[in-house]
């Protein structure tokens, strides 16, 4: 159960993140930052979306443990693409 609540809390986070403008500065760094930053809101949505279906699949043999760790990697990526937006971005 927790599981689920921790892919449907990242998955809102994405949503909401991917969805909400944000002015851009005229410039290639920024342009690359922002489609890294795209590229990563969508691959930890995704791997977020296969955790969720893990969970609620009832194989109580899987411990979704795979699913998780590219979660919290791709996670980790999508940080760090968010980061390089705001340096660049500004």
């Amino acid at each position: 159960m927790r599981l689920i609540a921790v892919a449907i809390a990242i998955f809102t986070v994405v949503a909401l993140s991917s969805s909400a403008s944000a002015t851009h500065a005229d410039n290639s760094d920024c342009e690359d930052s922002r489609d890294r930053a795209e590229s990563a809101a969508s691959d930890l949505a995704s791997y977020s979306r296969r955790l969720q279906r893990c969970a609620e699949n009832g194989d109580y043999s899987d411990d979704c443990s795979t699913e998780f760790r590219r979660v919290r990697s791709s996670h980790s990526d999508y940080e760090s693409a968010v980061s390089e937006v705001s340096s660049y971005c500004e």
